[in-house]
């Protein structure tokens, strides 16, 4: 059995110790800068392009994903879109020549505009590819694209007499 007067003497050290600062204080708050900002992605193009607004235009901002195996269809734009690519190969056909180029981690691409441009992009690879897309589409589009049909290059991009080259 504890005697009283261990007691009271644990209660008073107590007591000296709570009242000296030994308490258990609030943790200090760590400084939240006014503005700040993180960099989600980059890449790199050489692509030539112009934003042309006729009218008042929205802004998307997407993270896209595409499964191994998966392919966006083909189709076209209807307004600018800038994507870079942040993880995984992401390949390109371009419907008028079925010609095919790869882009990887930190390269960027230009999608032209209009149902002249149809394209498709696949994903050969084993991991997905993710893209942070930014599309600038008239304001009473629904969506940044329209479904196309099959230009005549089929899923590998390769059309009769073209290499795919």
């Amino acid at each position: 059995m504890v005697s009283k007067s261990k007691v009271a003497s644990a209660g008073a050290v107590a007591a000296v110790l709570l009242g000296t600062g030994f308490a258990v204080q609030p943790a200090a708050r760590a400084e939240v800068p006014p503005v700040s900002a993180v960099v989600l992605s980059q890449g790199v193009t050489s692509a030539p392009f112009k934003i042309k607004a006729n009218g008042d235009r929205k802004v998307l901002y997407r993270k896209a994903v595409v499964q191994p195996g998966a392919s966006t269809g083909w189709h076209y734009h209807l307004g600018e879109e800038i994507a870079v690519i942040n993880s995984g190969t992401f390949t390109r056909i371009e419907g008028s020549d079925c010609s095919v180029r790869e882009y990887g981690p930190g390269e960027s691409l230009v999608e032209p505009v209009g149902p002249d441009t149809v394209h498709m992009g696949v994903n050969n690879g084993t991991e997905p590819v993710e893209l942070y897309v930014v599309d600038i589409i008239p304001k009473n589009a629904t969506a940044p694209t329209v479904a196309a049909p099959d230009p005549g290059c089929g899923p590998a991009g390769r059309r009769a007499g073209h290499g795919g080259e």
